[in-house]
Parts: C-alpha cells; structure tokens; sequence
C-alpha cells in the first residue's frame, strides 16, 4: 500500500533543499521542515532534543518574543518534535501568510543565535519537563528501553534528554552546523502552490545552509540484538512490551500482524488485542530498521495476565487470518502516513516470526513475570 501523502516528487534548490506540495482545499497550510540524519539516533544522547527546544527562539532576524507574538497575530502555530530519524519542525497557518513563515523556518535552520542565557532559562528547564512527563507513561518508559536493549546504540539513543549525559550550548550549535545542511533539509507542506513555495524557498533565508556537511558524526554499523530483557521497578501503572527488530524489507509483515492482531492505528473490535484490557501493537519504522511491539498497560496483574494473552494470540494467527487483515493494514498504514512522515510500505500477509524478542517489565516487578514465563 502506497499512501497517498507519500506520492510525491521533489523540486530542488541550488544547495540541495529539497521542496514537495500538495494543494489542499483548506484555507490553512501546513508547512514542515525534515532535517534528516539530526534525530535521536545521531550524535551524543539527549543534543536533538536539546536542539529542538532551541528552535523558534532568538536567531538573526528576531527575537524569540518578536517571532512568537508575530506568529500569534498571524494566527499561526509552530512546534518542534524530535524522532530516531530527523528533527521536524512544523507550522499551520493561512495560506496567504507563507513568505512570511518560509522566511522564518529559513532563519530557525540557518541563523539560531543559541544564546546561553536562552539555554539555561529555557531550553534546559522545556526538554527536562517533557522528559519527565514522558517518564510517566509506562509505554513509554518500556519502548524506551527496548529500543535501547534492541539497538544500544544509534536508534537504541533516548529520545529525550537525560541529565546524566552533560552537553553544553557549544556542543548543540556545532551539531545544528553539521547537521543542518541542504542534503539533510526537506521542506514538504499541504495546502500550498509548488511552485509558489519553491520561488518562496529560493529568495529566504534557506539559501544560506550549505549543501553539504562537514561532520564528523559517523554513522555507526547497525546492530540488533535479541534475547535481551530488562525490568524497571515504577510507582503506579504496570507496563509489559515484547519487541522484536525488524529489517525494513520486512515492515510489510509486520503491518500485517499488527493489523490482524489489533494496533490503535486501525482499531477494530474483533481483533484479539481489543478482548484485552490495555493491549496493542504497533510497527515502529526507520530508515535502517524497525521495532515491532505488543503492549500491555494497566493495573500489574491485569498486565501479568495480559501480556501472555497477546503473545500467545500473536503466536496463533492464522494465514487466512493474515489474508482478511490487509485491507485493515492498508487503513493503518495510510493513516499513519503524513505530509512530513509519508508511510511506503508492501504490504504481504506472509508470517512474520516473534519466537525470537525482547522484553521489558515496569512497574509493580513482583508481580509482572519475567520473558521466560510468558
């Protein structure tokens, strides 16, 4: 299944920026920036989250203040968020108003100030309470580590910061320098004229990234490993995750199962995952690799309980099962895809094997069982 968000052909600028539109009939437009290769899953732990909050503050051309009460009476919004693969910054607003919201994701990528005092009273204080809210989550806290025991490093890196790992604002602006870079720079939106928004792109402050990169950052060989377990004693809900890497040729598998087994990206009230309590799964993809996982949240021993449920419903899909749940895999799929992330996966109803996982336990550990028990 090919969605329809991914269908797309880049135009380019003199510096390798890549540009894709597709008009919309809103009379809004959604505009995001993709850096790739300055995710995660590159360089020291925590920087891309730490370089994300240093997006939309005091660059070149404007203050932090200025651009903030400038996009609010444009009735604009703007966000950063951090995957393994890229940094993504998005922003909504009219579509008359995208000269002017070009112009300033040109000067967040190419001109950010990173002032210390930003760092300390700002940057610092936004990545330690998004982190500690994210902690909260159970799921989290266990995909978290799964991707860890899974991948150590690179896509095994947190998504967030950690005090445990110092970085300074030298080290965040040299890693926005390497990584911000015409080659790593996709500029994608829904609801604008292509050609519009590659003159737009062309006359704005975008023009001023190199094209390539000096970095030193290599990327590291990856490695999967499997048979792995850890177990996080926590405070309130218990969490169980099995996860299993996946190679990209074989996404189409697991989107499958996933499917027929039941993922809040397609719910469906027959599927197995939904008679349990606090069930699902979900295909996480990469550029190099994927983690398939099954999860159960809840009170511990709902969780005990459940998550050997979900493995064994795992283990006792059928083929014919498998067969029926494309069409469910396919909806999945396309509304995973966005204009910033489009989804390409082929699908097959092909058997995916989970004998072989990883496993995480958090919360209430004297109850939740250990993998060899499930």
């Amino acid at each position: 299944m090919l969605s329809r968000a991914s269908i797309r052909a880049y135009s380019t600028i003199p510096n390798a920026v890549k540009v894709a539109s597709k008009e919309s009939g809103h009379n809004f437009t959604n505009l995001s920036v993709v850096i790739n290769n300055a995710g995660a899953a590159t360089g020291k732990s925590g920087l891309s989250h730490l370089l994300s909050k240093f997006t939309f503050l005091s660059n070149g051309a404007k203050s932090a203040l200025r651009f903030t009460r400038e996009s609010e009476l444009l009735g604009g919004t703007f966000e950063s968020q951090v995957t393994r693969d890229a940094l993504v910054l998005k922003t909504s607003f009219l579509k008359q108003d995208l000269p002017y919201f070009v112009e300033a994701l040109g000067n967040v990528v190419s001109n950010t100030k990173f002032l210390p005092h930003e760092y300390s009273e700002v940057v610092l204080p936004a990545a330690k309470t998004e982190a500690t809210l994210a902690k909260a989550d159970p799921i989290f806290q266990g995909v978290e580590k799964l991707h860890e025991i899974t991948f150590r490093k690179g896509l095994g890196n947190p998504l967030f910061y950690n005090e445990s790992t110092p970085i300074s604002v030298e080290e965040i602006a040299e890693f926005a320098k390497e990584q911000f870079t015409g080659e790593n720079v996709s500029i994608v939106a829904e609801g604008a004229i292509e050609e519009d928004l590659t003159k737009f792109v062309s006359e704005s402050a975008f023009c001023y990234i190199p094209a390539n990169s000096s970095s030193s950052i290599k990327a590291l060989p990856l490695q999967t490993f499997n048979g792995q377990e850890a177990r996080i004693p926590a405070a309130g809900a218990s969490s169980a995750v099995i996860g299993i890497p996946v190679k990209p040729a074989d996404f189409g598998k697991y989107e499958v199962l996933s499917a027929a087994i039941g993922t809040a990206s397609a719910p469906h009230a027959s599927a197995p995952l939904a008679q349990i309590p606090g069930a699902n799964s979900h295909l996480y993809k990469y550029k190099d690799a994927g983690l398939f996982v099954i999860s159960v949240a809840g009170e511990a021993s709902q969780v005990a309980q459940g998550i050997r449920q979900a493995k064994a419903a795992a283990e006792s899909i059928s083929a014919a099962e498998l067969t029926d749940a494309v069409k469910v895999a396919e909806l999945s799929v396309a509304l995973q895809s966005s204009i910033d992330a489009p989804v390409d996966v082929k699908l097959t109803a092909e058997k995916a094997p989970i004998s072989e996982f990883n496993y995480v336990a958090v919360g209430n550990l004297d109850v939740l069982p250990y993998a060899n028990e499930l």
